[in-house]
């Protein structure tokens, strides 16, 4: 048995030969020990769970998320500066904490999706 070797591509008659088994009986008890031995349990490996703080960087790493902190900075900055006219009943600063707010909600949101989907996904290979 080769590691390279497509079998998807084979007849099912070439891969029983490739793989030096019979379809009616498969393999014998002490082949199959010895194969387990040889190549291992047939299982998919599992791969190492990205952290917290790699996924919270992840969301902001994203150029939209960067041009929206950006902009709301600017907006706070711009607020320390501008006079005090609330025109409309509103503090300047509100504006960039709303974009901010909104940021670390989608960030939250998106995070706790994403650890659904890994548990989903690890459920499923345990099956």
């Amino acid at each position: 048995m080769s590691d390279d070797t497509a079998y998807h591509t084979l007849s099912p008659e070439e891969v029983l030969k490739a793989l030096d088994t019979n379809a009616k009986t498969g393999l014998s008890r002490n082949e199959a020990a010895t194969r387990l031995q040889k190549y291992g349990p047939n299982e998919l490996k599992k791969k190492e769970g990205e952290s917290i703080w790699d996924k919270i960087k992840e969301q902001f790493g994203d150029l939209l998320v960067r041009i929206l902190l950006l902009a709301a900075i600017i907006s706070f900055v711009v607020s320390l500066f501008e006079e005090k006219d609330e025109e409309f009943g509103v503090p300047g600063y509100v504006e960039p904490l709303v974009i901010f707010t909104i940021l670390v909600l989608n960030a939250i949101v998106s995070i706790y999706q994403d650890y659904d989907a890994e548990r989903a996904l690890e459920a499923l290979k345990d099956l």
